[in-house]
């Protein structure tokens, strides 16, 4: 084996040893100065109407010109433990690198009836996909906000955090309607990256911490990203979730007690099974992929663009090498 493969090797594994060495839940309550009465319990309260978002994106092709983005994104309401309703968006394809801008504004019209605040940036492809795959996700949220009823908790994937500057006021509408309509809001992040000391992750040292102290969930924990909770007494993971600033302590308690009444799936324990359900329908496979790539290139016969020219632009000489 290559030595300097194996060094690579030993270098990726020591980084992921030193976010991880050590049980860092005793040192994580004794630099926050957490007690057993920062942990919140969580009480079921019960059963309101659920709504989740969630949207999904996979490259398709990359020339060097540009490279493709599919996207789509699915939303999930449940009743009395029971999906009421989905809707799934059809797949759309974007450019990015070249015209992603002119991709990116007509998504934009469509969804908001206005041109984006500011482009997508040159030199950030992956930014530039979660800006196109947002622009869907919000603007089911948006949809979601103004039709559903009073009472709904309405969950989002991830955090309550526009990262391109064109969905900063589309999410605050979001909230402002939820709070105008009776609607409450909150995110859940499925695999966060904020850390406690600037190394090691937080929500495992809140999970270690609440084990510590022989805290049983569901409960949830104040922090500065949001709440970090476990919602089932099963549940080996805890999730970072975030609310709107300003919800009253009764209204977060409400938030909690609409996701635990949701989070008994025996398949994914302690995570809420509407935003899961969302996910899964959202999510683009990779047959989904080689079909939308078949479907270009029967796109392009139509268009009397011929193998050759075809493989000029998209042709990727890697899928030749690999049948050998």
């Amino acid at each position: 084996m290559n030595g300097t493969y194996v060094q690579d090797l030993i270098r990726v594994v020591a980084e992921i040893r030193r976010r991880r060495e050590g049980d860092h839940g005793e040192l994580f309550l004794s630099k926050r100065g957490i007690q057993r009465r920062d942990f919140i319990p969580i009480s079921p309260v019960g059963d309101r109407p659920v709504a989740a978002v969630d949207g999904s994106n996979a490259t398709v092709y990359s020339t060097p010109f540009f490279s493709l983005t599919v996207c789509r994104g699915a939303i999930t309401a449940y009743r009395n433990q029971a999906r009421d309703t989905l809707r799934l968006t059809p797949w759309r394809i974007f450019r990015v690198g070249e015209g992603q801008d002119e991709d990116f504004a007509e998504l934009y019209r469509e969804w908001y009836g206005r041109d984006p605040d500011a482009p997508l940036s040159k030199d950030d492809t992956q930014g530039a996909e979660a800006a196109f795959r947002d622009s869907i996700e919000y603007g089911l949220a948006l949809i979601a906000a103004r039709t559903y009823d009073p009472g709904t908790q309405l969950i989002l994937d991830g955090a309550l955090y526009a990262e391109h500057p064109s969905h900063r006021d589309v999410l605050a509408e979001i909230i402002k309607t939820c709070r105008e309509r009776g609607l409450l809001l909150a995110a859940v992040t499925k695999n966060a990256g904020a850390t406690w000391d600037g190394v090691h992750p937080l929500v495992p040292a809140v999970m270690k911490g609440a084990g510590t102290l022989g805290i049983r969930p569901p409960w949830c924990l104040r922090v500065d990203e949001g709440y970090v909770a476990c919602l089932h007494p099963r549940s080996t993971r805890a999730f970072l979730v975030t609310v709107p600033d300003g919800y009253t302590d009764d209204e977060v308690a409400s938030v909690f007690s609409a996701l635990i009444a949701y989070a008994g799936d025996g398949r994914v324990v302690g995570y809420p099974y509407p935003l899961l359900d969302a996910h899964r329908h959202a999510a683009i496979r990779y047959d989904q992929v080689q079909r939308i790539k078949q479907d270009i290139i029967a796109g392009c016969s139509t268009q009397s663009i011929d193998c050759d020219e075809y493989d000029e632009i998209f042709g990727d000489y890697h899928d030749e090498l690999n049948r050998y």
